[in-house]
């Protein structure tokens, strides 16, 4: 008996000296090739780290993509910079990549389709002016109060009312989903744009507000595609992840789906909460409850269509109706029509059935500016992808995404907000690194509370998990 003490403590102390040795060196995997996860990768490569990068599609950049539409730079993903508010992350990897931005100013001046004629918001905010300070007693009060940002905003405005119908499309648009899917969370974004501004990073003045539009000259897929070059190597597309689990020696073994086996010391993973239920995990990498919890995290159901301009129109306005908004981009040439719920989800087959229903707005809108009807069709899953025609994505049916960007259901409001300290950073609780082995990255991760969705959002939760990494490592 006591001499199997003696080898069990010697077996411990000699397994425990060989992982502090190896961990000086660990192989790291970082599963996903969107901004966080080379973000991660970049900064862990940059430390001497030895990461190798694993991404389902055939390119990098993940919700970023970028098209050429009759020659211009469009974006059917990510597009404006300043949505993330300062986003001091992302722009200190465009600076430090040698990349150039393009920035405008354009008014948020916008006018609302009864389906018969257009209201503009001017009309819309004087026909119900609001006191900023008494709209944010009430607000603060209906969010206290209500479930749903449907119950909010009935709280202040007749479903009737146009300016109701304009801002629950508007909120969907901002926030990713039908506004009684929102929790009362997205109260300060209405706030917002009751006082004619977007949201807290896009604040308004009145009725006539401006706000800067920012994105990377060339397109904002070069931001990945330059991280990508740093990676070369060491990235590997089309390998979608099947399943996670241990190895005998505790490290991990990740199956991806043509059977090939990777084993890895620490692992990132930096995809949607969206894919989780496509892969395995065993029952002693994720604990079940929190697998169900990130599971349960909702994606929004945003699809756009870019329509071409021969020369951009005199006034540069924007359009709703029940179910869509349509804006300019910073180059002028292209009109978005984003589009929110079941309209999001369009085909191959349906893509032109979906715009010809919002020809009619567009026709009153735009007059003899707009372009002459031309059948859309669906682009392709690749980046700078060229088109003659309007072209349209769903992310709703990407299979790699399941949806835009991330938001807070009613319900997940503490489960989504609640930060804690870990390794020095502060994190999210739900997406706290497990045993320092399990690292998350990703939008839905990140601590920036105020931009959250963004792609600032996502080189954020990068630079952060990297950080929590390396300080581990050199413990």
């Amino acid at each position: 008996m006591a001499f199997s003490k003696v080898l069990y403590f010697m077996t411990m102390f000699f397994t425990t000296t060989s992982m502090i040795a190896e961990s000086k060196t660990p192989k790291i995997a970082v599963v996903g090739a969107g901004l966080a996860g080379l973000t991660t990768a970049y900064r862990l490569q940059q430390k001497g780290m030895d990461v190798d990068v694993y991404e389902a599609r055939s390119r990098v950049g993940g919700r970023i993509l970028t098209a050429k539409v009759r020659g211009h730079i469009a974006e059917l993903g990510g597009q404006n910079i300043t949505d993330g508010g300062e986003a001091k992350n992302m722009r200190r990897l465009i600076e430090e990549l040698d990349l150039e931005l393009i920035s405008d100013t354009v008014s948020l001046n916008y006018a609302y389709y009864t389906g018969k004629e257009l209201i503009f918001a001017e009309q819309l905010l004087r026909n119900n002016p609001f006191d900023p300070e008494n709209l944010r007693i009430k607000l603060n009060k209906l969010m206290q109060e209500s479930t749903t940002m449907r119950d909010v905003l009935r709280g202040i405005l007749e479903e009737e009312n146009p300016l109701y119908k304009t801002l629950a499309v508007r909120l969907a648009g901002y926030e990713g989903a039908t506004i009684e899917k929102l929790s009362p969370i997205y109260t300060e974004t209405l706030y917002h744009m009751l006082l004619g501004g977007l949201s807290a990073v896009h604040q308004g003045a009145g009725t006539e507000t401006y706000i800067d539009l920012l994105s990377i000259k060339g397109g904002n897929a070069l931001l990945p595609e330059k991280l990508a070059q740093k990676l070369e190597g060491k990235l590997h597309l089309n390998t979608p992840l099947k399943r996670v689990s241990k190895n005998l020696d505790h490290t991990f073994a990740l199956t991806f789906q043509d059977d090939q086996i990777v084993t890895a010391d620490i692992l990132v993973l930096a995809i949607p909460c969206s894919v989780y239920q496509e892969i395995i995990f065993d029952q002693n990498i994720l604990p079940l409850t929190r697998l169900q919890d990130i599971q349960k995290v909702q994606y929004g159901t945003n699809a756009k269509i870019l329509i071409p301009f021969s020369a951009p129109p005199p006034a540069r306005i924007g359009f709703f109706n029940d179910r869509l908004g349509c804006f300019f981009d910073v180059n002028c040439n292209i009109l978005t029509l984003y589009y929110t719920d079941i309209t999001s989800r369009f085909s191959a087959e349906t893509i032109m059935e979906t715009y010809q229903q919002d020809r009619p707005m567009l026709e009153i809108g735009f007059g003899n500016a707009l372009p002459p009807f031309s059948t859309p069709v669906l682009a392709e899953d690749q980046s700078f992808a060229s088109y003659e025609n309007p072209v349209g994505y769903s992310w709703p049916n990407d299979p790699y995404a399941k949806g835009s960007y991330s938001y807070i259901a009613p319900g997940q409001e503490a489960q989504l907000t609640t930060i804690k300290e870990e390794q020095g950073e502060k994190v999210k609780v739900l997406f706290a690194p497990i045993n320092q082995q399990l690292y998350f990255a990703g939008e839905h991760t990140s601590i920036l509370l105020e931009a959250p969705g963004t792609m600032e959002a996502a080189c954020e939760s990068g630079e952060r998990t990297s950080r929590m990494i390396i300080n581990s490592v050199n413990l």
